[in-house]
């Protein structure tokens, strides 16, 4: 067990993948309107998004890169490498807390063009939010890295501790939310 501490600080900056979602978005001329439709979103929580005032789900963050057609290692500010191999250092990986929600995320893979496999360490909320049911495309891995999470799908809620893991299809509603303190999950998206 690492001495680090148990969650992420609530430093980190969450503005910034708002203003990359709307940078990408005017540079495609497409409307607040129209990425909200295309994404499945509601446009005043996409606007709240977009003006770092709302953290988005890995879900909500897969279904905005895929209506813009990029990768959600771009919404995050990282550039496009097509190197064969891609390292992301502990230090360097671009992180984002919603302190409304006591919830945190890091990117972990650099993505291509909004397909492929995308990772993301996710330190979910205390509380389910219900409000917040996730669906998304592709398939889902979920591993608890560390500490004990519950998993919630519309006909059963899955209790899973560190070294478990579920996976699933993306499109089933599925919601996270973490037993303890220390509680991390990796996160992986598969393609389409």
């Amino acid at each position: 067990m690492s001495d680090a501490p148990a969650l992420p600080p609530s430093s980190m900056p969450t503005a910034g993948l708002g203003r990359a979602i709307r940078a990408l978005r005017v540079e495609r001329g497409v409307s607040l309107s129209q990425l909200a439709l295309a994404a499945a979103l509601d446009k005043g929580y996409l606007s709240r998004v977009e003006r770092g005032l709302k953290i988005p789900s890995v879900a909500v963050v897969l279904r905005i890169s895929s209506a813009l057609d990029v990768s959600a290692a771009q919404l995050f500010g990282a550039a496009e490498n097509h190197d064969l191999v891609f390292v992301t250092r502990a230090g360097d990986r671009s992180g984002l807390t919603a302190e409304d929600a006591d919830y945190h995320m890091e990117l972990l893979t650099r993505g291509s063009n909004g397909t492929g496999l995308e990772a993301f360490l996710m330190f979910p909320p205390l509380e389910f939010i219900e409000d917040h049911k996730v669906e998304h495309r592709g398939e889902e891995l979920l591993y608890v890295v560390r500490g004990a999470v519950e998993v919630r799908f519309p006909e059963t809620v899955l209790t899973l501790a560190t070294g478990d893991s579920v996976q699933f299809p993306g499109p089933l509603s599925h919601q996270v939310r973490r037993l303890d303190p220390e509680a991390c999950v990796l996160v992986v998206v598969s393609g389409s």
